[in-house]
């Protein structure tokens, strides 16, 4: 019955993915194993919804290491333990429960032995700068713990770029980049393995995210790219430009008659956006998190407003025309995301 709800949410969520999202490119699913040891390793731009993206497109069953205080949360505790989540504590969370990890570790390596897949977020936080922030080494010392219980364990690293036109708006467009697998069993023994492991994830994250180093002239530089309509989604392109100021670019699809086509979306969901940004917007902590509120919103209320809507609609209609009323917005919706009702101006 576990595994019966575990799918019936991912088909949920990844339904209501394609309808949040102009567009989901997806690279380098053929790198990914199907019946092997998997460390995933991304980059952390957009908060839960990095880990929707990856759960519902890489074809594994991924665990999932995430900050220890939303498990407090008594509301959604139970949910992302049902999720194959498991917390990873920090130095904010006070010095004593680092121990914590341990266990946590621990029982990454007894998964990763049993050929399971584990994402973590190596950069530690999250933040909507496109640049691959230093890595922690709590990754290192989950393969350590896996390695420890199995010397010969043939553990892979796939490091993925997680690419977002404008991550905090409804109607992106999102690009996952999954590298070459990394074989753990190529870099040795434990000795300088953790280090040399780090530094290879960070170059392969560098490659497969658009990645702006200098942090002095940051703004500016986001602000070149898009004045030049930079196509952020792919990624190659991008930081070719950044190491070659001359580098042609692509820009990215261009939506036919955005200004119109929003104006027509905000009118037939203006309920739901006032509901969403007179209630729910200013309870949002970060700016990372508009997306992963947002979407929590959509799958939540639409459902609710379209069965809602059925059933007032019979009182003067019959079932069936109360249905096709209900399927044209629904049509509507997906028509207008699809053609782009995004603006431009979120690209930091």
């Amino acid at each position: 019955m576990k595994a019966i709800a575990y799918y019936f949410f991912k088909y949920w969520v990844t339904i209501a993915l394609f309808f949040y999202y102009r567009n989901i490119k997806l690279k380098g699913l053929g790198h990914i194993p199907k019946n092997k040891a998997i460390l995933f390793l991304s980059n952390h731009q957009n908060a839960l919804m990095d880990i929707l993206l990856i759960a519902t497109k890489c074809g594994r069953k991924p665990w999932f290491l995430t900050r220890a205080d939303v498990f407090k949360k008594t509301a959604f505790g139970p949910l992302f333990r049902f999720l194959q989540m498991m917390p990873i504590y920090r130095m904010r969370d006070g010095r004593a429960s680092l121990s914590g990890n341990r266990a946590i570790f621990n029982e990454c390596g007894t998964l990763l032995e049993q050929g399971e897949a584990i994402l973590i977020f190596p950069e530690a936080n999250h933040s909507l700068k496109r640049r691959i922030r230093p890595l922690s080494k709590g990754f290192t010392r989950i393969i350590a713990a896996a390695l420890k219980k199995d010397p010969e364990l043939d553990l892979l690293l796939i490091p993925v770029g997680q690419n977002y036109q404008t991550p905090r708006q409804a109607g992106d467009s999102a690009a996952l980049y999954f590298g070459e697998p990394i074989a753990v069993q190529e870099y040795g023994k434990a000795e300088g393995r953790g280090m040399a492991l780090k530094n290879e994830v960070f170059q392969k994250l560098t490659k497969l995210t658009t990645h702006i180093s200098d942090e002095e002239n940051y703004e500016r530089m986001v602000t070149q790219l898009n004045d030049l309509g930079m196509d952020y989604t792919d990624p190659v392109a991008s930081n070719q430009w950044l190491a070659d100021k001359h580098a042609t670019i692509t820009a990215p699809r261009k939506s036919f008659g955005s200004p119109l086509f929003r104006l027509i979306f905000r009118l037939i969901n203006f309920p739901m956006i006032l509901l969403w940004r007179v209630f729910l917007k200013p309870k949002v902590p970060e700016p990372e998190f508009d997306a992963t509120f947002r979407f929590g919103f959509v799958l939540l209320a639409y459902p609710l407003m379209y069965f809602l809507s059925i059933m007032a609609l019979t009182y003067t209609f019959n079932l069936k025309t109360a249905c096709l009323c209900c399927l044209s917005h629904v049509v509507l919706n997906l028509f207008l995301v699809k053609i782009g009702i995004t603006s431009s101006d979120q690209r930091k």
